[in-house]
């Protein structure tokens, strides 16, 4: 399976040695990928780890990545990737070789030709990339309404039980939910700093919650009171 990404630099490795091209070459295209912002001709990678990648394809595009990193770290962290899985590998090195040698037969007699077929061949990938992009912002948006939805559903089972409440809500949310039963804001601060003082940050029970607030203005009697409503309105 081949994915379009976007891969650090640094998480790169080649088997090629960056001796073998031209420094003035590194420059120039280091150069581009700062002025285009991204590379024209993503690098080919096999993912070897969780977040290790040697390249496949693309060697002088690599040590030009990396060129560019060194001259603007932000701009250049990340580079664009077509990254395999490791049991690809022959498949695509296959495509690989092809490509090589229909490069090598192109015919330089004619340098309008030439000239075009590149262009071309430029604004097709950069139409590639454009689809790329926007299939990954799709996916992003999609992870991020199933990770809402799933916060939503957590929150919704956890109300079924006051002290799963207590110790997974942010501090917002725990004033906001406790407030409705009458606990006044400083209680409810004082339980949500006791909870993050614990080495688990969690109590283990409601003993443990009355132990742990002691001295801060919230009593048993208090924590009783509130338990009590809380189970009358979710009956």
């Amino acid at each position: 399976m081949t994915e379009f990404a976007t891969v650090d630099v640094k998480c790169i490795t080649s088997d090629v040695s960056r001796s073998t091209f031209s420094e003035q070459d590194i420059e120039k295209l280091a150069d581009s990928i700062l002025k285009n912002d991204s590379l024209l001709r993503p690098l080919i990678l096999k993912q070897t780890g969780i977040e290790n990648f040697v390249v496949l394809d693309g060697h002088l595009e690599f040590y030009a990545a990396v060129r560019a990193r060194e001259k603007n770290p932000r701009q250049a962290e990340m580079i664009n990737s077509f990254v395999i899985s490791p049991k690809d590998e022959s498949t695509v090195n296959e495509q690989i070789s092809f490509l090589r040698q229909s490069d090598k037969f192109i015919d330089l007699s004619s340098k309008t030709e030439k000239t075009e077929g590149i262009s071309n061949w430029i604004t097709s990938f950069e139409n590639r990339l454009t689809e790329m992009r926007e299939v990954i912002f799709q996916n992003n948006q999609s992870n991020e309404s199933r990770f809402k939805q799933l916060e939503t559903n957590l929150d919704k089972k956890s109300k079924e039980n006051l002290l799963d409440v207590i110790n997974i809500s942010k501090k917002e949310v725990l004033i906001q939910e406790l407030s409705r039963y009458g606990l006044p804001k400083k209680k409810v601060e004082a339980i949500y700093d006791a909870r993050e003082q614990k080495k688990d940050k969690k109590f283990e029970n409601y003993s443990d919650v009355v132990k742990s607030t002691k001295g801060k203005g919230f009593g048993v009697d208090a924590f009783i009171s509130l338990i009590d409503a809380w189970e009358n309105s979710h009956k």
